[in-house]
């Protein structure tokens, strides 16, 4: 086979989708043989990162926008073509370019834009509400990386079950336990400061329900010595944050160190922090879960899409909206080191269900029925 991919989400700073695409790319290219063949297409002003030396690929460097944009009033260029002629396309951030010949694959790693619009971007619920079922319902096969989010994209986009395939997602070989000590050294000479600390990670933006998490954080904070550290960039309609953790009294206790770039930190992070949480209203899968449970971070996350599915019987729940029920989780958790001991045990054996060969295996499974 001849596969082309979508290589544009792996760029210098990947979030949550271009980890996934580099990942699962990495592992994807040594199970394939002689005979198979992955050629790269990108577009933006700059060329993605890090991606094998083994694998061609074409960077038209023009902005994104530009190109769906071009597509979308023509139809032309098509990508296949533009490739040298390729049997499959995978399409791996929810845009599906025209193709002359090739079979067309399409990631959909949620449908919040659709759930609840006021979670997502202005700029993206427009087009995506309008588009992204269209593609999937055009797509050959479309690929997701929870059974939840499966089951949003059969309902919401009226694809048939049988074209929809899950491939979880998975931490990186980085997040394992580390000795403790060494891991709140690193995070102390990072911070600027030492301390216990509860952590959270990913973009700030509306859909991780933050305010929930600062508002229970407050309540915490008058009983226990840690502070907040929410590490993630800042993301769309996130302005009032800074505010409302100066009206409940909580400036100098959250930390905000923006986006940690080396993986290594991250670990670090995961591996010092007493407890992790991830209050999202709504995840495709929620890699960050993934990655604390590997680390052995006990975790609590909101009863919320996808989450459960990820964390098993390994972490604690609360509902979305309340962050009353969150706080006295918290307050439990923190007071008990018996209770994070248990969980953080369960944490890192749920963790071993989730592997990058396991999300490359089940790609490549689709790919091959395809062909």
């Amino acid at each position: 086979m001849r596969i082309g991919m979508d290589i544009t989400p792996a760029t210098v700073r990947p979030t949550g989708v271009g980890e996934y695409v580099l990942r699962t790319l990495q592992h994807l290219l040594p199970m394939v043989d002689g005979h198979d063949r992955f050629l790269g297409w990108s577009t933006g002003l700059h060329a993605p990162v890090s991606i094998p030396a083994e694998m061609s690929c074409l960077h038209i460097p023009v902005p994104t926008r530009a190109a769906y944009a071009l597509w979308r009033h023509s139809s032309r260029p098509a990508v296949d073509r533009l490739l040298g002629g390729v049997d499959l396309f995978h399409a791996t951030n929810y845009f599906l370019p025209p193709t002359a010949k090739a079979k067309r694959i399409l990631t959909i790693y949620d449908l919040a834009f659709l759930v609840e619009p006021r979670w997502a971007s202005p700029k993206i619920v427009g087009p995506f509400s309008k588009e992204v079922p269209r593609f999937a319902r055009e797509a050959d096969a479309v690929v997701t990386c929870s059974e939840h989010s499966r089951q949003d994209i059969i309902r919401l986009c009226g694809v048939s079950p049988g074209r929809v395939h899950v491939a979880c997602g998975a931490p990186d070989e980085v997040f394992v336990p580390q000795d403790r000590s060494a891991a709140k050294s690193r995070m102390a000479a990072l911070l600027g400061w030492e301390g216990p600390f509860v952590l959270y990670v990913g973009t700030l933006e509306p859909r991780k329900n933050l305010e929930t998490l600062v508002r229970a954080f407050a309540v915490v904070a008058k009983t226990h010595p840690h502070r907040l550290v929410l590490v993630g960039a800042m993301g769309w309609n996130m302005g009032h944050l800074a505010a409302l953790v100066g009206q409940l009294g909580l400036t100098g206790r959250v930390c905000m160190p923006g986006y940690l770039p080396r993986r290594e930190d991250l670990a670090a992070a995961y591996n010092a922090a007493d407890l992790f949480v991830l209050p999202s209203h709504y995840e495709g899968f929620g890699l960050p879960l993934a990655e604390a449970m590997a680390c052995g971070c006990p975790a609590i996350a909101s009863e919320s899409s996808s989450l459960p599915e990820v964390g098993g019987e390994a972490v604690r729940y609360f509902q979305a909206q309340d962050d009353i029920e969150l706080a006295d989780v918290m307050d439990e958790m923190l007071g008990n080191s018996g209770i994070r001991e248990a969980i953080a045990a369960k944490a890192c054996d749920q963790s071993r269900n989730f592997t990058w060969d396991k999300t490359a295996r089940s790609i490549l499974a689709v790919y091959r029925g395809l062909a």
